[in-house]
């Protein structure tokens, strides 16, 4: 089995319920997965019993529901929109220009709020590097929690590291790096994203939802729920089209459903299927994410496809919460063995793959379909170590990690 960072069932303190700010520099709501992480972050610490209030800048938004409706919470949260210029839909502060604007305003903004309620929070907590200059100073303890380390300015970065009460890296082989570049005198936890398993109680039945794509019951359907493409890197798309292109070449009867955005991405893989293939793959585009659970379980096998690649994003940054959702799922997984990976699953839970091959994913496929007894046993252990990926359970060990004062 694979580590977690701190087990639960040795040490179980209580904590006490705190006041917490929750500061991002995203546009919130919003359809990408970091603003859902946001929300489940904080649906944990509210069911945890912390008071939570969100400090996030004001942006023009597509999204017109409240965050609660949205993310489908039940209870309020506090979100305060800082300001009322959004940098990066202004024309005269283009692309990075317009991302640093906002940040620089929302920074000097919240540091004002904050300091004029000193003592209304126990603890600061942010996902978001670049505010860290504005919120160390203030005398409440920060938490921060790292899907990057920034490139640029790292001697400033690691003495705004040293002001954090703790620092939470997403995956192990990003704590290295940190303990690399000289971080010693403040803790480092490893601690992925996780799972509402919630989320995969009184869903329809697998039989309507593969009724409804026009798959039947002994036709394997392959599926994928993610992002085609984000923040400028390919999502492995082009290596799942090339596998099920193979898969096709060599008579095997499947359909696959690939579900995700943006738009752009998905027109262009469409208009690139050979007339074979099209009639077995589904594009839907983008998926509600309270609806992707209802795909995932009437899957006959999930996959987590990659490109090859050196970039820090696949071999140090990357914890995906698909990953963990498929894990959830219950349903056999064939995933690119990229090494962050491994905080999660090992070759006993999934089937791995070779990063950049449709055939390496291919022939993964395959294995998986034809030994569906080993595929399920595989898929049912890491339905059960997923349990300890749950948003609430990870939050717990981060602010028992924190060490608190009171706690």
């Amino acid at each position: 089995m694979i580590p977690v960072s701190f087990d639960a069932k040795q040490s179980r303190p209580t904590l006490r319920k705190m006041n917490i700010a929750y500061c991002t520099n995203v546009r919130l709501p919003s359809e990408r997965a970091h603003g859902h992480q946001i929300a489940k972050v904080t649906e944990a610490l509210i069911g945890m019993g912390h008071n939570i209030e969100i400090f996030a800048p004001f942006r023009k938004n597509v999204i017109s529901q409240s965050f609660e409706s949205y993310y489908g919470m039940t209870s309020p949260v506090r979100l305060h929109h800082i300001g009322s210029t959004d940098g990066i839909a202004a024309w005269w502060a283009p692309g990075v220009l317009g991302l640093k604007l906002t940040t620089y305003l929302l920074g000097k903004n919240m540091r004002k709020i904050l300091q004029s309620r000193p003592k209304d929070f126990d603890v600061l907590y942010t996902r978001t590097p670049e505010l860290l200059p504005y919120v160390t100073s203030l005398g409440i303890p920060v938490i921060i929690e790292l899907h990057r380390i920034p490139r640029i300015g790292r001697g400033r970065f690691l003495r705004l590291l040293r002001s954090c009460k703790l620092i939470v890296a997403l995956t192990s082989p990003m704590r290295q790096e940190l303990i690399d570049m000289g971080v010693s005198d403040v803790p480092v936890i490893v601690e992925g994203d996780g799972v509402d398993l919630h989320d995969f109680e009184a869903l329809p039945s697998a039989k309507d939802t593969r009724t409804s794509l026009g798959v039947t019951e002994k036709t394997p359907l392959i599926v994928y729920a993610g992002q085609l493409k984000s923040m400028g890197l390919s999502k492995g798309i082009p290596e799942l089209m090339s596998a099920l292109e193979l898969l096709q070449e060599r008579g095997l009867e499947f359909r696959a459903v690939i579900a995700g955005g943006p738009d752009a991405e998905k027109e262009k893989f469409m208009a690139s299927m050979s007339d074979d293939l099209r009639p077995l793959v589904n594009f839907t585009g983008y998926i509600a994410h309270d609806k992707i659970p209802t795909l995932l379980i009437a899957a006959d096998i999930l996959v987590y496809p990659a490109p090859k690649s050196n970039h820090v994003f696949y071999q140090r940054d990357t914890s995906p919460l698909k990953l963990f959702e498929y894990m959830a799922a219950g349903i056999p997984i064939v995933a690119a063995d990229l090494p962050p990976l491994h905080d999660a699953v090992d070759s006993s839970m999934v089937t791995f793959c070779e990063t950049g091959s449709g055939e390496s994913l291919g022939e993964a496929i395959r294995i998986a379909l034809d030994h569906p007894e080993d595929s399920m046993k595989k898929a049912k252990l890491a339905r059960t170590h997923v349990e300890q990926f749950t948003w609430e359970k990870r939050m717990e060990r981060i602010l028992n990690a924190a060490r608190l004062p009171s706690l």
